[in-house]
Parts: structure tokens; sequence; C-alpha cells
């Protein structure tokens, strides 16, 4: 019974040590102008980019949230790189692809000018 004890202990005590994450905890997704196998290719890429990134970048255990949120940054990096969606502050997912308008021509005349009524 002790045996089983202390190998149940040393089986928990190096899974709290485990800082690796399993994957990228944010939402990426494809750019109009690439298919789904694209899409995929580029995600196993950046996936094994970044892991070999993160675990040469551990020197000492740090918390699983410290690591999985290095890992988020690298991998939002590298699929961005590469043209996809990644999320930005405040829930917006950027495309590198954004429609561009450009400016009115300056003959243009100004738009009318309202007036707002007073309130009672």
């Amino acid at each position: 019974m002790l045996q089983i004890l202390t190998i149940l202990i040393s089986v928990f005590l190096l899974s709290a040590c485990s800082t690796m994450p399993s994957g990228p905890s944010v939402l990426v997704l494809p750019s109009a102008d690439k298919n789904f196998d694209q899409f995929h290719n580029d995600d196993l890429i950046c996936r094994q980019l970044t892991h070999t990134q993160v675990v040469s970048s551990q020197q000492e255990a740090d918390s699983k949230d410290e690591a999985q949120q290095s890992y988020d940054i690298i991998y939002i990096q590298c699929m961005y790189s590469k043209g996809h969606q990644v999320p930005v502050p405040g829930g917006v997912m950027y495309d590198m692809q954004q429609e561009w308008n450009p400016p009115p021509p300056p003959d243009m005349p100004a738009p009318p000018q309202t007036t707002n009524p007073k309130r009672p």
C-alpha cells in the first residue's frame, strides 16, 4: 500500500510541475483568402514553432498561467504573420486584409449643416 501511495504522490508532484500548455487558448480565424487546408497547415507550423520557443525559453518552472500567456503571444504573432485574423484587446478580431477607404476628393462639397432643435 505504501508503494502505491508513493507512486501516486510522485505522479501528482510531477504533473504539478508541468507547465507546458497543450495548445493555444485563443481563437484565431482563417483569413478570407486562404482555404481550410492552408489555415490548418499554418496552424500546425505555428504550434510547432511556439512549442519550440516556449520550451527553449523556460529556464525555471513558471506558473501554468505564465507559460500559457507566452504560448498564446507567440502563437498569435505567428498566425498574424501568416495573414490570419487574430484577437486584439477588447474582443475585436483584426484582419491584415481589412478594407481601406481613401479620403474623399478635395473638391467634394461639405455635407449640409443640420441644426439641432432646441429641447423644451
